[in-house]
């Protein structure tokens, strides 16, 4: 019962943080930023900007309503493995040892998989090769906050100390969560750990942006991208398929 009433929240959440970047590229006719690297000479730019949002507002609204809710996640994953694969990976794979690329293939493709795990609940070899995506994810995560520390400490709020130390405290909580993940070791409670981290990421650090500059259009977007990869997570971790029980098969 607790698992369900988790997933449900997190699909809520997810939704909320669709819906916000959906209304963000329906508002500026254009797509969701680094997150969705759509070359502004595509012919018909502003029109598919425009309709990008149109799509992520609908699945949205599929993620509200409970009777529609595992086909809304499915059509969140497959639209959402489309920026990582479609948009990401080409942009990625000329420069495989630049870790910003890598991380920015990554974010979509672990909102992509917590979705797609969530709306399928799956069993066996596929819940363990879905788990391998979303371990991998992790450590490339924490790979990008060793990379970019201070980039990374530089969005942590200042009244906390030792922002430096504390952004590469964040990238070994990343790694070691993924390896936990991609070992099969204590899968749950890796991705929970994963998740609440990532969900303080979202009240300490994005908040408070937001408030302070409440019309910047990159502060929103990375607030929404922040909701939609913690929910994600939770999607993951409150899952029959993050379980190690659950993937021997």
């Amino acid at each position: 019962m607790v698992r369900i009433a988790g997933k449900t929240v997190a699909a809520i959440a997810m939704a909320g943080g669709l819906l916000g970047l959906g209304a963000l590229s329906l508002a500026f006719r254009d797509f969701a930023l680094q997150w969705e690297p759509v070359p502004k000479s595509l012919p018909g730019h502003d029109a598919l900007g425009a309709a990008s949002g149109a799509l992520l507002v609908a699945i949205a609204l599929m993620l509200l309503i409970p009777r529609t809710r595992a086909r809304g996640l499915l059509v969140a994953a497959v639209f959402l493995a489309f920026w990582s694969l479609v948009l990401h990976l080409p942009l990625t794979l000329p420069k495989p040892l630049e870790v910003g690329g890598w991380n920015g293939t990554a974010e979509p493709l672990a909102m992509a998989g917590g979705a797609f795990i969530a709306g399928r609940e799956l069993q066996g070899r596929s819940a363990r090769w879905a788990a391998y995506v979303m371990g991998a994810c992790f450590v490339v995560f924490g790979l990008a906050h060793f990379a970019y520390a201070k980039f990374t400490a530089s969005m942590i709020p200042d009244w906390l100390p030792m922002r430096v130390p504390l952004a590469y405290v964040t990238g070994a909580i990343h790694a070691l969560t993924g390896l936990a993940v991609l070992a099969g070791v204590q899968r749950r409670w890796a991705a929970t750990i994963e998740a609440l981290m990532m969900s303080s990421f979202v009240l300490l650090v994005h908040a408070p942006r937001v408030a302070a500059h409440p019309g910047d259009r990159l502060e929103l977007t990375m607030l929404f991208i922040a909701i939609t990869l913690s929910s994600s997570v939770w999607l993951f971790a409150t899952s029959r398929s993050v379980d190690p029980r659950a993937s021997h098969g």
